[in-house]
This record gives C-alpha cells, structure tokens and sequence, in this order.
C-alpha cells in the first residue's frame, strides 16, 4: 500500500524523489536511534517503525519539506506504530543494541517504567532536545497536556534510574544520556 502512495507522490511532485531520499538521509540514523530507545533496544522493532515511517514519510516527501517538522512528524509515525505489547530483547541484546548509543542500565531501566508516549516524550524533549512544537506533535499532547506527561515521566525515569544498583565506578562513569535526563529531572523536580 506505501508503494501506491509513493508512486502517487512521485508522480504528482517530480522533486518527491530528491526529497524522499534526503529525508532518509538527514532523518534514518537519528530516527533508528530513537526507534532503538523507544523499543528499548529491540532492533528488529525499531528497524520496521523507522522504516514504516520513512516510507511513509516517502509518500508525503511534498508534505515534509521543513527538516525540523519533518523529524517530529516521523517521530509521531514511530509511536503510532509501536505495538501495546512487544517482546522485550534479552539483557545481552538490548546492551548490544543501545551500547552504540551510549546507553547504561541504569538510563534503560528508566526508561524501562514508562508508557511508550512517555518514553517518546522523554527521548524527544531530553536526549534529542527537540523543541517544544516538535515534542506536543510527537507527544502528540499540547500545553499543560503535554508539561504534565513530561513531568510525570520525568519523575518516573530518574525513580526508576536511581534505584538501579550501580558500583562506584559505574555511577562516576554514568553515560551522557544518563547525566543530561537525571540533570532535567532534578531541575524539574526542585
């Protein structure tokens, strides 16, 4: 069905090609990456959401020519498509899969406690630091909608994250994305 639409695209906007092939190159690895802290760390999951969307994406290349509301919007299109329920990769996989991206266990299990949305939400706002336009459409909620949802799972992450038992050396040695949300959520929190 992406295929009829994609043809379509492309036959209404001879530029659809272009667009769609920059989309994936300025969009596909960040994308991924968020699909892989979303699914936390399924990589055959996050592989099929961020292809769906930059397919989709594909299919709309006229649409989404802005850079920025375009990364927002296939954001959008991986948290619709992600199922209520998903097997979770084993503990060797998941580190396999997030170590690339620098990810601890301590930063996997908060994210671990929360709902997709809330995750999407946190991932867009704290580590991808998108602003707030981008973060309600990917959140898909607005204002005090959306401030709440970041708060609450804010509160979650760094519960969660804390209460992971983590040597000297692993909690001197914490990685970025740990530092940059526990620092948002003590702001936040304070």
């Amino acid at each position: 069905m992406a295929h009829a639409g994609t043809a379509s695209a492309r036959a209404q906007d001879p530029a659809a090609p272009e667009l769609a092939d920059a989309l994936r190159e300025v969009h596909g690895r960040r994308l991924h990456g968020f699909a892989l802290l979303l699914t936390l760390g399924d990589r055959a999951l996050a592989a099929r959401l961020a292809a769906d969307a930059l397919a989709a994406a594909e299919a709309r290349a006229g649409e989404l020519r802005h850079p920025e509301r375009a990364a927002a919007w296939l954001r959008a299109r991986v948290l619709r498509g992600m199922p209520r329920r998903h097997r979770l990769p084993s503990p060797a996989e998941e580190r396999a899969a997030l170590e690339p991206l620098d990810i601890d266990p301590a930063a996997v299990d908060g994210l671990a406690v929360l709902a997709p949305r809330e995750r999407a939400a946190l991932i867009a706002s704290d580590v991808e630091r998108l602003d707030a336009l981008d973060v309600e459409t990917v959140a898909g909620r607005r204002g005090a909608h959306l401030e709440r949802l970041l708060v609450r799972a804010r509160r979650r992450y760094l519960s969660a994250a804390a209460a992971t038992p983590l040597g000297a050396d692993a909690a001197a040695s914490a990685g970025p994305l740990v530092r940059r949300i526990r620092a948002v959520a003590e702001r936040t929190m304070a």
